[in-house]
């Protein structure tokens, strides 16, 4: 699984050293895999070990030059994941400059070279054949949501990544230019838009009704102020759906 080089050994060496030794009850320690469950590892004692926060991002930080191919995916998208969390306890190991700019180098190399053509079109499908099929009634389905609405409010957007949406949105204004919608092709689009937003919408509308504004509905939700006033515009088509179905 591994790759046999000097950065495997330096792993092994502060794993077996974790295991044979006896850390006081007020040092801060993290539970580790040691062999990472994306890779096949179990939650089984024998394949955890507890290490200090910076021996924890270090062994992350080994895995990726421990392995190839679609291990080496995983492991720099895990180690990007730990480098980011956070409140995870007192002892939180923060990189250095450096290792911040490596990391995040993996994490970009990870997206290009793993999302391949066949692998986004076959998430894509999972994607559609899940929200096809879930209850949103159900409490996993509202669990997910709300992570996602978590993971939102957390996220920040760095001056490049602002760059490539306003890129983005002046390439799709330029291909749209000079078409026409026929009503067919309208109807169409404004369908699409209820049936993936019905659930959000009802809450707007919801929202909207006991007296908020469109600026605190999108606060509250963490939506934008664009996909309030959208959602209240069309209302009538909502309800008009949801009647329907």
């Amino acid at each position: 699984m591994y790759l046999q080089n000097k950065y495997t050994n330096w792993y092994n060496h502060i794993v077996s050293n974790a295991q044979s030794r006896i850390l006081s009850d007020e040092i801060y320690v993290e539970r580790h895999h040691i062999i990472p469950r994306s890779l096949g590892g179990d939650n089984k004692n024998l394949n955890i070990v507890k290490l200090t926060p910076r021996e924890h991002f270090i062994c992350h930080l080994l895995l990726t030059k421990m392995t190839t191919g679609n291990d080496l995916f995983k492991m720099k998208h895990a180690l990007n994941m730990l480098m980011n969390a956070k409140n995870i306890g007192k002892g939180r190991y923060v990189p250095t400059s450096r290792i911040y700019q490596y990391v995040k180098k993996c994490h970009s190399d990870a997206i290009k070279e793993g999302w391949t053509e066949e692998k986004r079109k076959k998430h894509s499908e999972s994607l559609v054949k899940y929200n096809s099929t879930v209850d949103k009634n159900s409490p996993e389905y509202n669990s997910r949501i709300t992570k996602i609405i978590e993971y939102q409010k957390s996220k920040t957007w760095t001056e490049k990544a602002i760059q490539t949406r306003l890129e983005n949105c002046l390439k799709n204004a330029k291909a749209r230019k000079g078409k026409t919608w026929d009503d067919k092709k309208r109807k169409s689009t404004l369908n699409t838009y209820l049936q993936k937003n019905i659930d959000i919408a009802l809450q707007i509308i919801a929202l909207h009704d006991t007296g908020l504004n469109n600026l605190q509905i999108s606060k509250q939700l963490s939506i934008s102020w664009e996909k309030v006033k959208y959602s209240l515009l069309h209302r009538k088509d909502f309800e008009t759906y949801l009647l329907g179905h």
